[in-house]
Order: C-alpha cells, then sequence, then structure tokens
C-alpha cells in the first residue's frame, strides 16, 4: 500500500489535477447551463418584479445559512487533507461529527428564530409576502449540511462527488419541476419556485450523503472519534468571517438595490451577476480541484511545486475567462437581449463593468485559497473586511445616484481591491506569486 506522501509525487499529482480540473470544469460547465436555463425560466416567467423578490429572498437565504456554510467547509478541506496524509484516523473522525452538529444546530436556532421574527414581530407590516420566506427558511438546514458533506469529500480528494449534488442534481430538479410546471400550464408563483428549491435541495443531501459514506475511509470510521475544538474554533472564527464577509460582499449589491432602487433593478443586476459569474467559470473549476493538493504540497513542503501548480492553474484560468469577459463587454446587448429577453436589455452596461472585476479576479489565480489552505487565513480575512467595506460605502454612495450601474461599479472595484492585496500578501507570507505575470 502506498503512503499518503507518495501521492504528492511525480505523474500521481499531476493526474489527480489534471482528473480534478477537468471533471470540476465538465461539472461547472454543465451546472452553469442548468443554472442559466433556472435563471431563463423565471426571468421569462416571474417577470421582472416577481424575479427580483425571488432574487433578493434566496440573497437573505444565504446571508442567513453564513455561519455554517462559511467557515466550515474551509476547515474540512484542510484538516482532513492533513489528518488523511499524518494518518490521524481519530481526528478525523471527530472533526465531522463536531462539523454536522455545529451545522445542525445553528441552522434550526435560525429557523426558528426567522420563522418567530416573520410571524410575530413583522406579522402585517413585511414589504414581502410572508409564505415564500417561511418556505425558504427550510432551506438553511439543508444548505448548512450539505456544506459540510461538501468540504468533508473535497478533503477526501473525492473532487467531483464532492460537487456533483450541488452542481447538478439540485439545478436538474429545479429546472425539471419547472419546466414540468410551465407545460401543464400552471400560474407559477414565487412560493412554488422556492418549494421546488426544497425538493432539489433535499434530494441533492440525499444523493451526496450515500456519495460521503462511500467515500468516508474505513479506518477512520473504525477510529475512536478525537477532538481538538479549541484549535479548531480558532482557525474556524477567521475561515468563516472571511468566507462570510465574501459571501457577504457578493449579497450586498442585491440587498442595497432592493432597499434604495426598484425590484426591477434587482432582477437586472441578478442576470448581469449570472453572465458575469461565467467569467469565473475557470477559476472555480481549478479551485476545487486545487484546495486539498494546496495543503499536502505546502504541508509536505513541496513550495517550488506548489509555485509551478499555481502559475500553470492561473494561466489555464486566463485562457478560459478572457475570451469570455471580452465576449460580454462587446456584444453584451444582443446576448442578454437574446438569452433572457428584451426587457433585461438594460443589464448589458451591468454585466460589462462586472466582467472587468472578473478579469482582476482571475489574473490573480487561486490567491485565497492558497493562503487559507497555508493556515494564512486571518490575512483573507482583513482582505474580505477591506473589499466589504469599499463596496458598502460605494454601494451607499452610488446606487441612489445610478442604481444598477453604481452597484455593479462598487462590486467590480471591492473585488479588484481584494485580489490586489491578497496577491501582494501571499508573495510576502506564503512566497508564492499566483498572479498572471511575473513580477
Amino acid at each position: 500500500m502506498k503512503s499518503p506522501l507518495e501521492h504528492l509525487k511525480g505523474d500521481g499529482l499531476r493526474a489527480q489535477l489534471l482528473k480534478g480540473v477537468g471533471g470540476s470544469a465538465g461539472l461547472q460547465a454543465f451546472s452553469m447551463l442548468l443554472t442559466l436555463a433556472s435563471g431563463v425560466l423565471l426571468a421569462r416567467t416571474l417577470g421582472p418584479e416577481n424575479y427580483g423578490v425571488y432574487t433578493f429572498i434566496m440573497s437573505v437565504m444565504t446571508l442567513l445559512s453564513l455561519p455554517a456554510k462559511a467557515g466550515l467547509p474551509t476547515l474540512l478541506i484542510r484538516e482532513i487533507a492533513t489528518n488523511q496524509l499524518k494518518i490521524r484516523w481519530g481526528l478525523m473522525r471527530g472533526l465531522i461529527h463536531f462539523s454536522n452538529g455545529l451545522a445542525f444546530t445553528y441552522s434550526m436556532v435560525v429557523v426558528a428564530l426567522a420563522t418567530i421574527w416573520m410571524l410575530v414581530v413583522l406579522s402585517g407590516d413585511s414589504h414581502y409576502d410572508q409564505t415564500p420566506f417561511l418556505w425558504a427558511f427550510w432551506l438553511i438546514p439543508l444548505m448548512s449540511l450539505e456544506s459540510v458533506r461538501s468540504g468533508s469529500l473535497r478533503g477526501l480528494r473525492w473532487i467531483l462527488s464532492a460537487q456533483f449534488p450541488e452542481k447538478i442534481i439540485r439545478p436538474f430538479v429545479f429546472v425539471s419541476l419547472v419546466g414540468v410546471s410551465i407545460l401543464l400550464g400552471h400560474d407559477f408563483t414565487t412560493v412554488n419556485a422556492i418549494q421546488f428549491q426544497l425538493v432539489g435541495a433535499f434530494l441533492a443531501f440525499t444523493f451526496g450523503s450515500v456519495l460521503f459514506l462511500k467515500a468516508f475511509p474505513r479506518e477512520a470510521s473504525k477510529a475512536k472519534p478525537e477532538y481538538t475544538v479549541r484549535p479548531w474554533m480558532a482557525s474556524l472564527l477567521p475561515l468563516t468571517l472571511f468566507v462570510g464577509l465574501k459571501l457577504l460582499d457578493s449579497q450586498v449589491s442585491i440587498l442595497f438595490l432592493g432597499v434604495w432602487a426598484t425590484t426591477e433593478e434587482v432582477a437586472l443586476f441578478r442576470v448581469a451577476a449570472t453572465g458575469a459569474g461565467l467569467v469565473a467559470f475557470g477559476l472555480t473549476a481549478v479551485n476545487m480541484a486545487l484546495a486539498p493538493q494546496v495543503a499536502r504540497l505546502y504541508q509536505a513542503g513541496e513550495i517550488e511545486k506548489l509555485q509551478r501548480v499555481i502559475t500553470l492553474s492561473t494561466r489555464a484560468v486566463a485562457i478560459i475567462s478572457f475570451p469570455v469577459a471580452l465576449l460580454f463587454i462587446v456584444w453584451g446587448e444582443p446576448i442578454v437581449s437574446f438569452v433572457f429577453g428584451d426587457e433585461y436589455v438594460k443589464a448589458a452596461m451591468a454585466l460589462g463593468i462586472l466582467c472587468v472585476g472578473q478579469l482582476v479576479n482571475a489574473s490573480a489565480g487561486s490567491v485565497g485559497l492558497v493562503l487559507n489552505m497555508t493556515g494564512n487565513d486571518k490575512l483573507t480575512f482583513i482582505a474580505a473586511l477591506l473589499a466589504l467595506l469599499i463596496n458598502s460605502v460605494l454601494a451607499i454612495i452610488l446606487i441612489p445616484m445610478f442604481g444598477l450601474i453604481g452597484a455593479a461599479i462598487s462590486f467590480s472595484v471591492s473585488i479588484s481591491v481584494w485580489n490586489i492585496f491578497l496577491v501582494v500578501a501571499t508573495k510576502w507570507k506564503v512566497g508564492i506569486n499566483t498572479f498572471l505575470f511575473t513580477w
């Protein structure tokens, strides 16, 4: 039997990375098609106003699930990869028990408090219909436990299995249910969209749990659970704050548009963000496969090999991202009109602005991932806090004046500052250059 260190050598590492990146790219591509299909169906069926309401509700659910979804997956990837490398099965099993318990407890408390708040405090006064919110609250425990399952599988280097339930099963079920509902001529509403999301999330979680049981090492399943809660919590806090701030940063524009602009502009921003997300396709695929390998290479002291891997991955991301961004910047208006309809054409300028920010993001490479996987998570937290502050301040200034365009500018500036700050920090702290060009 090969030792865990042997997997870091030569063709073993290259084969794992190529398989992980190639498979992740395929999954990401199909997932983006499903996401685009669902966005088009909802945008055309619900109309700008109701689609804006749906987008706002899903953003709120994402924010409410942050503490469970944020730091736990990153902690699981890093610690499980390290424990497998060092053959510490008891700690691996203990960490998974701890993570599931924490995610479940937090999510159920949030569901209870949010439901009480909606039914008692906001009864009769809410700007939005309460019914879709009450259904959507039950997405929180499913999203939280799914993140634990996904992080555990990525730590075990089951990269494709980690992504398949959330990236394929959930959106496929959702699109299928929406499509069937439309074909049958049902009066499709925001509540129906939330209910279909719940069905998809439940089926994805069930399938993912089966995959995890198959992937979990027998040695770990037989080992007595060991717990080092204090170090886990010490790492979990900055990781949670980092990922939480990044997710909050991505939702600030929608939330501020929902408060200071119209629901139509929320829908337009969602359309623009969906298109700009395609620019980050390559980076997302690479990061999925790269995370456990970065942790293992760093722990093994293979810094030169790690630099080569990072350099190649950043160049691969640029080859994928730059043509997509250029396409949207130059021909954004006819593309948006063709895909989403003429009533969403106003999103084209915002799409171009968001693509500029995504080009900076792609050029910086897997910068946040490298710092988090090497134990420098405090720096990513500082950068995320800085980006959120910049985004919030600019949004407060620009959205009341320019609406949708102001939101796009504030987000692009914040993501650019975040990446530039971390490129410098990674070179200084880890000795790794993640940027597209040598400096």
